[in-house]
Formats: C-alpha cells, structure tokens, sequence
C-alpha cells in the first residue's frame, strides 16, 4: 500500500510538469476554448461515471448551489486563467502557476482567520519577492516573458487557492468523487458547450486528438485520485515536498522539447520564488494543503 502511494504520487509529478508542455502543444491546434473544453469534458465524464457508482447523490439545493459555487472557482475560472497565462507565457515559467498556489492559499486563509506560522509568512515573503522580480524581467530587453501571460497564472493559482479552502467542509459532507465530478462538471459546461458545435472545424492529427484526451485523463482525474490517495496513506506533510518538482519537470521538459531559453535573470527570479514556495510547504509544519488536479 505503501509503496503504491509513493508511486501514485511520484506519477501525479510526472504528469503535472508534462501537463504544462502538453497543453501549450495543444494550443497550436487548438483554440483556448477548445483546448479545455475538450480536456475537460473528458475528465468530467469519467468523473462523473465514477461518482455515480454510488448512486445520485441527494443534496439540498444549498449544496448544489455549494457544489456549483466550487465549480466555478476550481474549474471555470481556474481553467480559463491558466489556459489564458499558458498561451502568454512560455512553458517552462507556466510550471510556477502550479507550485505558488500554497502560497495563495496561505494569503487568502490569512484573510479568513487561518494564522500563518512563521515559515509560512518567510515563505511568502521570498516567493513575493521572485515573483516582483519576475514580473520586473517582462521589461527587460529580450525577454519572452509577457506580464498579462505572469498575470493571468497568478490569478488562476489565486482561483485555484480560494477553491482548495472553500471544498474542505464541501468534501467532508459531501463525499469526495460525488463533489469533484460534479463540481468539474457544471464548471466545465460553459467550455464545453460552446465548443462543441466547432470540433467539427478543427484540423488536428489523430495524435494531437489522443493528447488532448490524454492530457484531461491524466492531470484531471488519475493525478487527483493519486495524489488523493498519497495524502490519505503517507499523510499530506510526507506528500507536500513532491510538489515541488513538478515546475521543474516542466522547465526541463519545456528546454528539452519545445527548445525554450531563459535568461539567468528570468531563471534566478523563477528559481527564488520556488524556494520560497519550499520554506512555506516543508514537511512537518501545519498548514493548509492545497492538492491539484
């Protein structure tokens, strides 16, 4: 059990840091629209058949409107934001929207009564500062870094962040498969539905089909339920360091693959915002977890 949980969660890295490749591939075939929606359609059903093994689910009408509310963060806005910075931004700097949602997490908590230990607030300050530097890099001459790309990933790891802390009460009453597949469901649906009549149009090799497909399978329901499973087996503290390597999966794969170069300003700038990121989410402090799927 043990050693399946270690290799669920060394997997979930895995397909996270390719995911951010995967999807930047995606867009050269595909529209932003189309790129998620189609990703996300995927994944909701599957979610959605997996949920439904257990019946549907007899909520109040609060907890559907709860559910919806959730959607719309974790999955409408987080998805459009991110796609959005992906397309503005080059891969290997688009990893970093993925490993500073800690960081969002421990701002916004803050803002709702969660005190912040002071590894914590040392965190967020050195992952502020990187990323002040980094925005500051989008003026230098040269630079393939684009400021409305920096700031469209910084408000999808805030969507994401606002997500994790509004779904914990919702999982624990709800049950986890039911809320997730229907959460990603309904704020899938404003993606989904208005693309759909324009698959027809679009011109892709089977290839790229089977990676859109694939990309949604991966990053939006086998990496959650692994990662889901590594915390509930391994404890969230043991797990929380994993997530750290996944931007930098990422950034290499982006070098290796998609041939993209950064400038030593742009790689200290990205590098001390993950430390940063690292101070914050050691293992062994308490603090928020903020799973991604």
């Amino acid at each position: 059990m043990i050693f399946r949980a270690y290799l669920g969660v060394i997997l979930t890295v895995l397909i996270w840091g390719g995911n951010v490749v995967a999807v930047k591939v995606l867009l050269e075939y595909f529209s932003s629209g189309q790129t998620i929606g189609i990703r996300l359609g995927f994944a909701a059903a599957v979610l959605l058949l997996l949920a439904l093994r257990s019946g549907w689910p007899r909520w109040t009408w609060r907890d559907w409107l709860a559910v919806a509310g959730a959607g719309l963060l974790g999955t409408t806005l987080f998805q459009g934001f991110y796609v959005a910075g992906i397309s503005r931004s080059p891969a290997g700097i688009s990893g970093l929207a993925n490993a500073v949602v800690p960081i969002a997490v421990v701002l916004l908590g803050s803002l709702v009564g969660q005190k912040p230990n002071r590894p914590q607030v040392a965190g967020v300050l050195v992952s502020l500062t990187g990323m002040l530097w980094l925005f500051a890099q989008t003026l230098m001459p040269g630079s393939v870094l684009s400021p409305l790309g920096l700031a469209f990933l910084g408000l999808a790891a805030l969507s994401w962040a606002a997500y994790t802390l509004a779904n914990r009460p919702l999982v624990a009453r709800l049950g986890l498969l039911p809320f997730v597949g229907f959460a990603t469901l309904i704020g899938a649906l404003p993606f989904i539905l208005p693309v759909l009549p324009t698959l027809g149009q679009a011109h892709a090799p089977p290839l790229i089909w089977g990676l859109a497909l694939l990309s949604g399978l991966l990053a939006n329901v086998f990496a959650f339920l692994a990662w889901a499973n590594g915390a509930q087996v391994l404890g969230a503290a043991r797990i929380s360091i994993w997530q750290n390597l996944s931007p930098l999966l990422a950034f290499g794969l982006a070098t290796l693959l998609l041939s993209e170069r950064f400038t030593p300003g742009e790689v200290a700038a990205a590098g001390l915002t993950l430390a940063g990121v690292v101070v914050a989410n050691w293992p062994g402090r308490s603090k928020v977890r903020s799973e991604k799927y």
